[in-house]
């Protein structure tokens, strides 16, 4: 026993030895330490960071503002509540919404003062890293949505999201300094299989070159669409996503030979280009179906942030496939509009995702023109019909599967944006 207790004793030795000498490396003092408070308050200067702890004991926010850090109990969550609620949520339920609001939305945003729409053109912005369970819940959707509410998270404030407080860090220190590599090419992939993509792909290429963006349409196979993210500064996929269970880093966006897998877009190593834009145009590309790994961003959206893409666009589960070219433009020109600032990915998905919730109350409040949900994707009943992502491993997919959808589905929320 003495022997392996020395072998230990030696092996933490050189261990401590190795990692005081990388911290000692210019830009490694604080290898494998946690942020200190200055480096957590200088990435709130574009607005509050507000990171939800669920636990059995409490949950709480930590608020990060660039004056200070602090939290804020948040005392109608459990842990078992979000636990429940995740084993089926429910993508046509307002509930859930309104749940979000009072347990998390409305306090956090009531601590952060605000209490009441912006005046126009002047949105405030945060960004949430929901833990545990919760990170399959649309926090940036909470709220009751309906006509002249204002007691949701979406007319108040625009929302994004991070895998965590580190990749925030490192995507603001990193910002600056990759502008330096700024490609001029956007690499556009879209797949046939679905009715609307290619419609999606022309009006998005059409944009591009508006915006002096050289558009390029590589072949929808592996090696060529890995090839030509080496040097783009958007990358919009239209196509299927699949999310894996057994193993979340074989998560993928489908294409003509196979996979583009998370563990694959891991690899690509975009950091030193920092290229501008990954819109993933495809359902789940936010999820993480394994309860273990729920944390760690191991989803298609946290693979493109942590491969180097400032901003990446994503959903947490299925979408319309109609529907996502409305947002995929709205979003485009927007950011056309405002000359492709870091900011205007984030206000253009706003933005588009408001306009799309405008459609729904419109069309699904007593007396509206429809109540139906979904436009143009009815049953012959005319039942409304919702895109059904999730496929066991080996299984055939079919354009664009489908299940009726009892209640209208809430076709704006899925919408995500990552990033800076």
């Amino acid at each position: 026993m003495q022997p392996h207790a020395n072998q230990f004793h030696d092996a933490g030795q050189k261990l401590e030895t190795t990692i005081q000498a990388i911290r000692e490396l210019p830009g490694f003092d604080r290898f494998l330490l946690p942020p200190s408070e200055d480096e957590l308050t200088a990435i709130a200067s574009d607005g509050p960071i507000v990171l939800v702890n669920v636990s059995y004991y409490r949950c709480d926010a930590l608020i990060i503002e660039k004056g200070g850090l602090r939290t804020l109990p948040l005392s109608s969550l459990t842990r078992r509540e979000v636990e429940a609620r995740a084993m089926s949520i429910n993508k046509t339920d307002k509930e859930l919404l309104a749940w979000l609001w009072k347990t998390i939305g409305n306090p956090i945003l009531s601590a952060l003062g605000f209490t009441k729409p912006p005046t126009e053109g002047n949105w405030p912005r945060i960004w949430w890293i929901p833990t545990g369970p919760l990170c399959t819940f649309p926090i940036h959707a909470a709220g009751y949505h309906s006509n002249n509410s204002t007691e949701t998270i979406l007319d108040r404030v625009i929302s994004s999201y991070s895998c965590s407080v580190r990749v925030l860090i490192s995507s603001r220190q990193n910002r600056s300094q990759m502008r330096v590599h700024d490609s001029q090419r956007a690499v556009l992939v879209g797949m046939h299989e679905l009715q609307y993509a290619p419609q999606e792909i022309n009006k998005i290429e059409g944009l591009c070159n508006s915006m002096n963006l050289h558009a390029i349409r590589p072949r929808p196979y592996r090696k060529d669409v890995l090839s030509a993210l080496n040097d783009c500064k958007i990358f919009h996929f239209a196509g299927h996503g699949r999310s894996n269970q057994s193993d979340p880093s074989e998560s993928s966006l489908l294409l003509s030979d196979g996979s583009l897998t998370v563990s694959s877009l891991f690899e690509s190593n975009l950091q030193n280009q920092g290229p501008y834009l990954a819109y993933l145009s495809a359902c789940g590309t936010g999820q993480t179906r394994r309860e273990e790994l729920v944390d760690e961003g191991l989803h298609l959206i946290g693979a493109c942030q942590l491969a180097g893409f400032q901003n990446v666009i994503g959903t947490l589960w299925e979408v319309n496939d109609s529907s996502c070219v409305d947002v995929a433009v709205r979003t485009y020109e927007w950011i056309k509009g405002q000359d492709m600032r870091d900011e205007s990915v984030s206000e253009g998905l706003h933005h588009a995702v408001r306009n799309l919730r405008r459609q729904w109350i419109l069309e699904n409040t007593v007396g509206g023109t429809s109540a139906r949900g979904i436009k143009d994707r009815d049953d012959k009943n005319g039942q409304p019909i919702v895109e059904q992502p999730h496929l066991e491993q080996g299984k055939e997919r079919a354009p664009r599967d489908a299940v009726l959808c009892e209640d209208p589905p809430l076709h704006w929320v899925p919408y995500v944006h990552f990033g800076v």
